[in-house]
Parts: structure tokens; C-alpha cells; sequence
């Protein structure tokens, strides 16, 4: 589908455009010492005409009972309790050094003679799915009949930097390539009383109208592991 670039939209911005705007709904977290919980989770993107994202996110307990994601979810009816973890920050494309690409991944911000009236690239959507907490989250592999190889979005670099009230931020950096997002931790800091956790990997995706993400977590002592996965409506 074609993707319409919001009025005022820096440039460079233009590879993460269509994560713009309010996602909310169910997912799942599991850890050791953790025992899988059902989750509500609302994340924001704006923008200010800044050559960036603003980015915001809550994650509830739920109320209400979900024994899976697949099929269709009435995100209305979840009941969220708790508030599980915020976070807030920014995304933006790495920026262009003198020579051309940031590290060589890719380019920051639209191909040359790409328009307002938005690009392919951002508004095809990937394929795959991805697993719930506990179990191995498969990436959005290419399917029959996808786009041919020569013809799918550059990829380009991203940098993220998040901070929590449990007391640590972290940056990321990763890639964004049309409508799917990879990304690492870099750096994590945290207080002398922070949550202690070591080192985090992020994955988002747009499936069937839907973002759908899964984070992976080193946290007490623990290796790299799979932390949280979920699914999120846009809403209106």
C-alpha cells in the first residue's frame, strides 16, 4: 500500500513514518523467576517537525484473561491493571557523515526524488510472525510471492535512547528497512539501586495492518533471552 508522509515531517524521519501515531494491545512476558503474564501495552510515536520520533510506552498487567494472540483480539475489552514498566525517548536516523552513509547500511532519510505522497518502501508490510514470550520468535522471513530482492527497501541505520523509571537508560542501535525495525543495546546505564540489566535486543514489525514486536533481555545474571512479545492495533 502506498503510505502518506505526515505534513511537517522532517526528511530524515522519513524511513520510521509509519510507526507514527497510538499502537495499544495484548502480549505476553515470561522470565525466570518470572512466570508468564498476559500484557497491555500502548506505545506513541509523534513528531515535532524535529529530525526524530518522540516515543513513549506503557505496559499494564492484565485483567482480563488471554490465553493466546492468535485470531482476532478485541483490544476495547482488555482491562489493563498494573502498570508493569514505561519508558520513553527517541528514534532517529543515524546521521550522514561527509562521505555518504552513516556506517554503510544505508541512507539517512528519503531516496532521491521520493515526494510527499510517501514510498513503497515504508508502507509495504513485512512478513512472519513473531512468538510469544517463551517460545523462539521467528523474524519475518520473505514469503512466496514476496518482492524480489533487487527490489525491497534499503537498509538504514537507527539509533535509539530510552529511559526508564526503574532506573537505567539505554541506547540502541540497529536498522530499519521498509516496515521492520532490528535493534541492539549498545550501552546500558543504570543507577546504584537499578533494575540490573546488562544488555537488550528489540524487534518491530508491521504484519497485516498490526505492529508486532518482541524483545529479547540480559537481566539478573541471566543470558540474552526472550523477555516479551506482542501484538498492536493503530488506533484512531
Amino acid at each position: 500500500m502506498t503510505f502518506q508522509i505526515p505534513e511537517g515531517l522532517a526528511p530524515e524521519a522519513y524511513p520510521l513514518a509509519w510507526l507514527l501515531g497510538t499502537w495499544r494491545g495484548p502480549g505476553f512476558l515470561a522470565y525466570p523467576s518470572i512466570p508468564q503474564r498476559g500484557v497491555l501495552t500502548e506505545a506513541e510515536f509523534t513528531h515535532d517537525g524535529g529530525p526524530y520520533l518522540a516515543y513513549s510506552s506503557t505496559t499494564w498487567l492484565l485483567q482480563t484473561p488471554l490465553d493466546s494472540l492468535e485470531g482476532e483480539i478485541d483490544v476495547d475489552a482488555l482491562q489493563p491493571g498494573q502498570v508493569w514498566s514505561t519508558e520513553s525517548g527517541f528514534w532517529r536516523i543515524a546521521p550522514q557523515d561527509p562521505a555518504g552513509a552513516a556506517d554503510g547500511t544505508g541512507t539517512a532519510g528519503p531516496a532521491p526524488g521520493a515526494d510527499a505522497a510517501g514510498t513503497e518502501a515504508a508502507g509495504t508490510e513485512s512478513t512472519g510472525s513473531f512468538g510469544p514470550a517463551g517460545t523462539d520468535a521467528a523474524a519475518p522471513q520473505e514469503a512466496e510471492g514476496a518482492t524480489p530482492a533487487r527490489h525491497q527497501p534499503k537498509s538504514t541505520a537507527l539509533e535509539v535512547l530510552l529511559s526508564e523509571p526503574s532506573g537505567h537508560v539505554s541506547v540502541f542501535l540497529g536498522a530499519v528497512e521498509g516496515p521492520r525495525v532490528e535493534l541492539s543495546t549498545d550501552l546500558v546505564a543504570r543507577t546504584a539501586t537499578g533494575a540490573e540489566i546488562s544488555a537488550a535486543s528489540r524487534m518491530y514489525g508491521l504484519v497485516g495492518g498490526e505492529l508486532l514486536w518482541a524483545t529479547d533481555l540480559a537481566a539478573f545474571g541471566h543470558e540474552l533471552q526472550s523477555y516479551s512479545s506482542g501484538r498492536m492495533q493503530r488506533q484512531e
